[in-house]
């Protein structure tokens, strides 16, 4: 993992490396009841250049085009 798992692809998903999202569920469960809670590390500043959202942006009309920094060349 160049990136350290940082660039994000999916929001909604857990990347395959680590389980699913019922693998999520799971671990939140059992740390509950031993009494513990889960602290996550969520980038909101950037995304991958496979996100969806940064392939539609590349269309000079998309209403993400704003969402990214362009420059000519």
């Amino acid at each position: 993992m160049a990136d350290n798992g940082y660039d994000i692809s999916d929001y909604d998903d857990v990347d395959p490396l680590f389980g699913t999202l019922a693998d999520l569920d799971d671990l939140v469960t059992a740390l509950h009841e031993r009494g513990m809670r889960l602290v996550m590390d969520l980038v909101v500043n950037h995304t991958s250049s496979r996100h969806d959202w940064f392939r539609q942006s590349r269309d000079p009309r998309s209403p993400y085009r704003d969402w990214y920094i362009w420059r000519e060349g």
